[in-house]
């Protein structure tokens, strides 16, 4: 755990190698996975510019880790006389806030197995390949995508059933690229 929800925010993060999920329990005490963070990936930045400078969320490693912590007041102090810097942060933080909203939208617009193409799609241009590991726990990804572990497993075995998709454990290879993106696309 590198962070809980609540605590005071006096740095920042950027994870070097693993995966870093970023969560919130409602008050019944379930996870929600708001965002897995990934090698190069930064994350908690934002609070710095916040005037209660608590983080909003729990931060916590997937898998075996390493992150570098960078300190707010040198880094804000830094961006006052760096413009350059302080453009490239503004972008940085407006190309997240894009991709959160990209997200909401998903999760509030679109159904189940709209959400998990679409990650099994963006996983696959991530890793360049069709063939992948899934990055995080089943139950974590599913948290993402706002199912149940049950459904994205259900979900997964309509893939592989359609010929879209072949499982073997955590790793997934994508057997129809063509038809994958065509499914994307009628929703």
């Amino acid at each position: 755990m590198l962070f809980e929800q609540g605590d005071p925010a006096q740095v920042y993060y950027v994870v070097e190698r693993g995966m870093i999920k970023l969560a919130k329990v409602t008050p019944e005490g379930a996870e929600k996975v708001i965002e897995m963070i990934r090698p190069g990936e930064s994350f908690a930045e934002a609070v710095m510019f916040m005037k209660k400078g608590r983080y909003p969320v729990n931060a916590q490693a997937v898998d075996d880790s390493s992150v570098v912590i960078l300190k707010n007041r040198p880094f804000l102090d830094l961006l006052e006389t760096d413009n350059a810097l302080a453009l490239r942060m503004l972008a940085h933080l407006s190309i997240r806030m894009h991709g959160l909203i990209q997200e909401v939208e998903a999760l509030t617009c679109h159904t189940a197995i709209y959400r998990l193409i679409n990650f099994l799609l963006n996983e696959q241009e991530r890793s360049a390949s069709t063939s992948f590991t899934l990055g995080a726990p089943k139950h974590v990804i599913a948290s993402r995508l706002g199912i149940t572990p049950e459904t994205l497993s259900r979900l997964l075995h309509q893939l592989r059933s359609d010929g879209l998709v072949a499982i073997d454990g955590a790793r997934i290879r994508i057997t129809d690229m063509t038809a994958l993106r065509s499914r994307l696309e009628a929703f």
